[in-house]
């Protein structure tokens, strides 16, 4: 299995700067007529997700900037670390990691700033528990580690889909009435339905929510709710209503778009949009669990801290 960098949990992915959709496109079709989705794709990028301050609100880059950034992006991310999350960062080896190339975009996220709104008081008083602080500092049991780290979840595997310069595959099955969805980290699937079926009772909350999709011409349209509030995407509390599109703009790339909007959370809704390329490479096993010491060391370490620590003060 792929190891990487703590570093590269913090870069979320690209914006396609050319490809458009377009319905008249000779894109390949299913036998009952519909854009063809099935198959692997990846989105690794090093574009951020947020544009960074030195860009303003220009979106796109000149083609001497890409040259460059491609060459130092991985380090201007270690080096933007704190020192604990830095150090974890560089012991690991760049053959470690699936990159991408950039986009031609300065940031994931579409419109004016490139920015996540701000949290709203709401969210502010929500999040004010310490859980935010590095994971470097958080090691009084397991439930103050990420779900990630537990194996519980992962945010590559949505909804809506990110991915990082690790495990950045995503495989699409297709039927006349369903789409399924599985991410290659920790396997996650979701079943998104076709046939016009409600969403689940709304006292039914889950990890993913729950997804129901719709065509719009050449555009695979997915509504997602009832998402539990636990780990939510990017803080995201259970009111969270996403919005995603798909669609096939040539032989090898479909276009994937969001629009996450949650008023308990952000100011405003906001948008971001990635392509997914076709891979190479099938997907394969993510054994998160097995051989994994991660934790146990994680909280041992913590406690043969505290004891010198101890030691030192008598």
């Amino acid at each position: 299995m792929r190891r990487v960098p703590l570093v590269m949990l913090v870069l979320l992915l690209p914006v396609p700067g050319a490809a458009q959709p377009a319905e008249t496109a000779d894109i390949p079709r299913t036998p009952w007529g519909r854009p063809a989705l099935t198959g692997v794709w990846t989105n690794s990028s090093l574009t951020p997700l947020e544009r960074p301050d030195e860009y303003g609100d220009r979106e796109l880059h000149t083609a001497d900037e890409l040259v460059e950034l491609q060459r130092t992006a991985v380090q201007r991310r270690i080096d933007a670390l704190r020192g604990p999350e830095a150090i974890l960062a560089v012991e690991f080896s760049e053959i470690w990691m699936e990159p991408g190339a950039l986009s031609g975009r300065t940031s994931l996220i579409t419109g004016p700033t490139g920015k996540i709104p701000p949290y709203t008081p709401e969210a502010e008083e929500r999040l004010a528990d310490g859980l935010r602080q590095p994971m470097t500092q958080r090691a009084d049991s397991h439930d103050d580690r990420g779900y990630s780290e537990r194996c519980l979840r992962f945010v590559t595997g949505g909804p809506p889909m990110m991915a990082f310069p690790f495990a950045p595959l995503v495989q699409i099955v297709q039927t006349p009435d369903h789409v399924v969805i599985q991410t290659e980290e920790n396997h996650e699937t979701r079943i998104v339905h076709l046939d016009d079926r409600p969403h689940v009772d709304p006292r039914i909350r889950l990890w993913r929510g729950d997804s129901r999709g719709r065509w719009e011409g050449d555009t695979l349209v997915i509504e997602t709710t009832n998402f539990n509030g636990m780990g939510g995407f990017r803080n995201s509390g259970p009111e969270l209503h996403l919005t995603e599109r798909l669609t096939r703009v040539d032989a090898d790339t479909i276009l994937y778009g969001f629009t996450a909007d949650d008023p308990g959370t952000w100011t405003e809704p906001w948008s971001a949009e990635m392509p997914l390329r076709v891979s190479p490479a099938p997907t394969y096993e993510h054994a998160c669990h097995e051989g994994n010491y991660t934790l146990p060391l994680v909280l041992s370490g913590a406690r043969a801290q505290e004891r010198r620590a101890e030691e030192g003060a008598r």
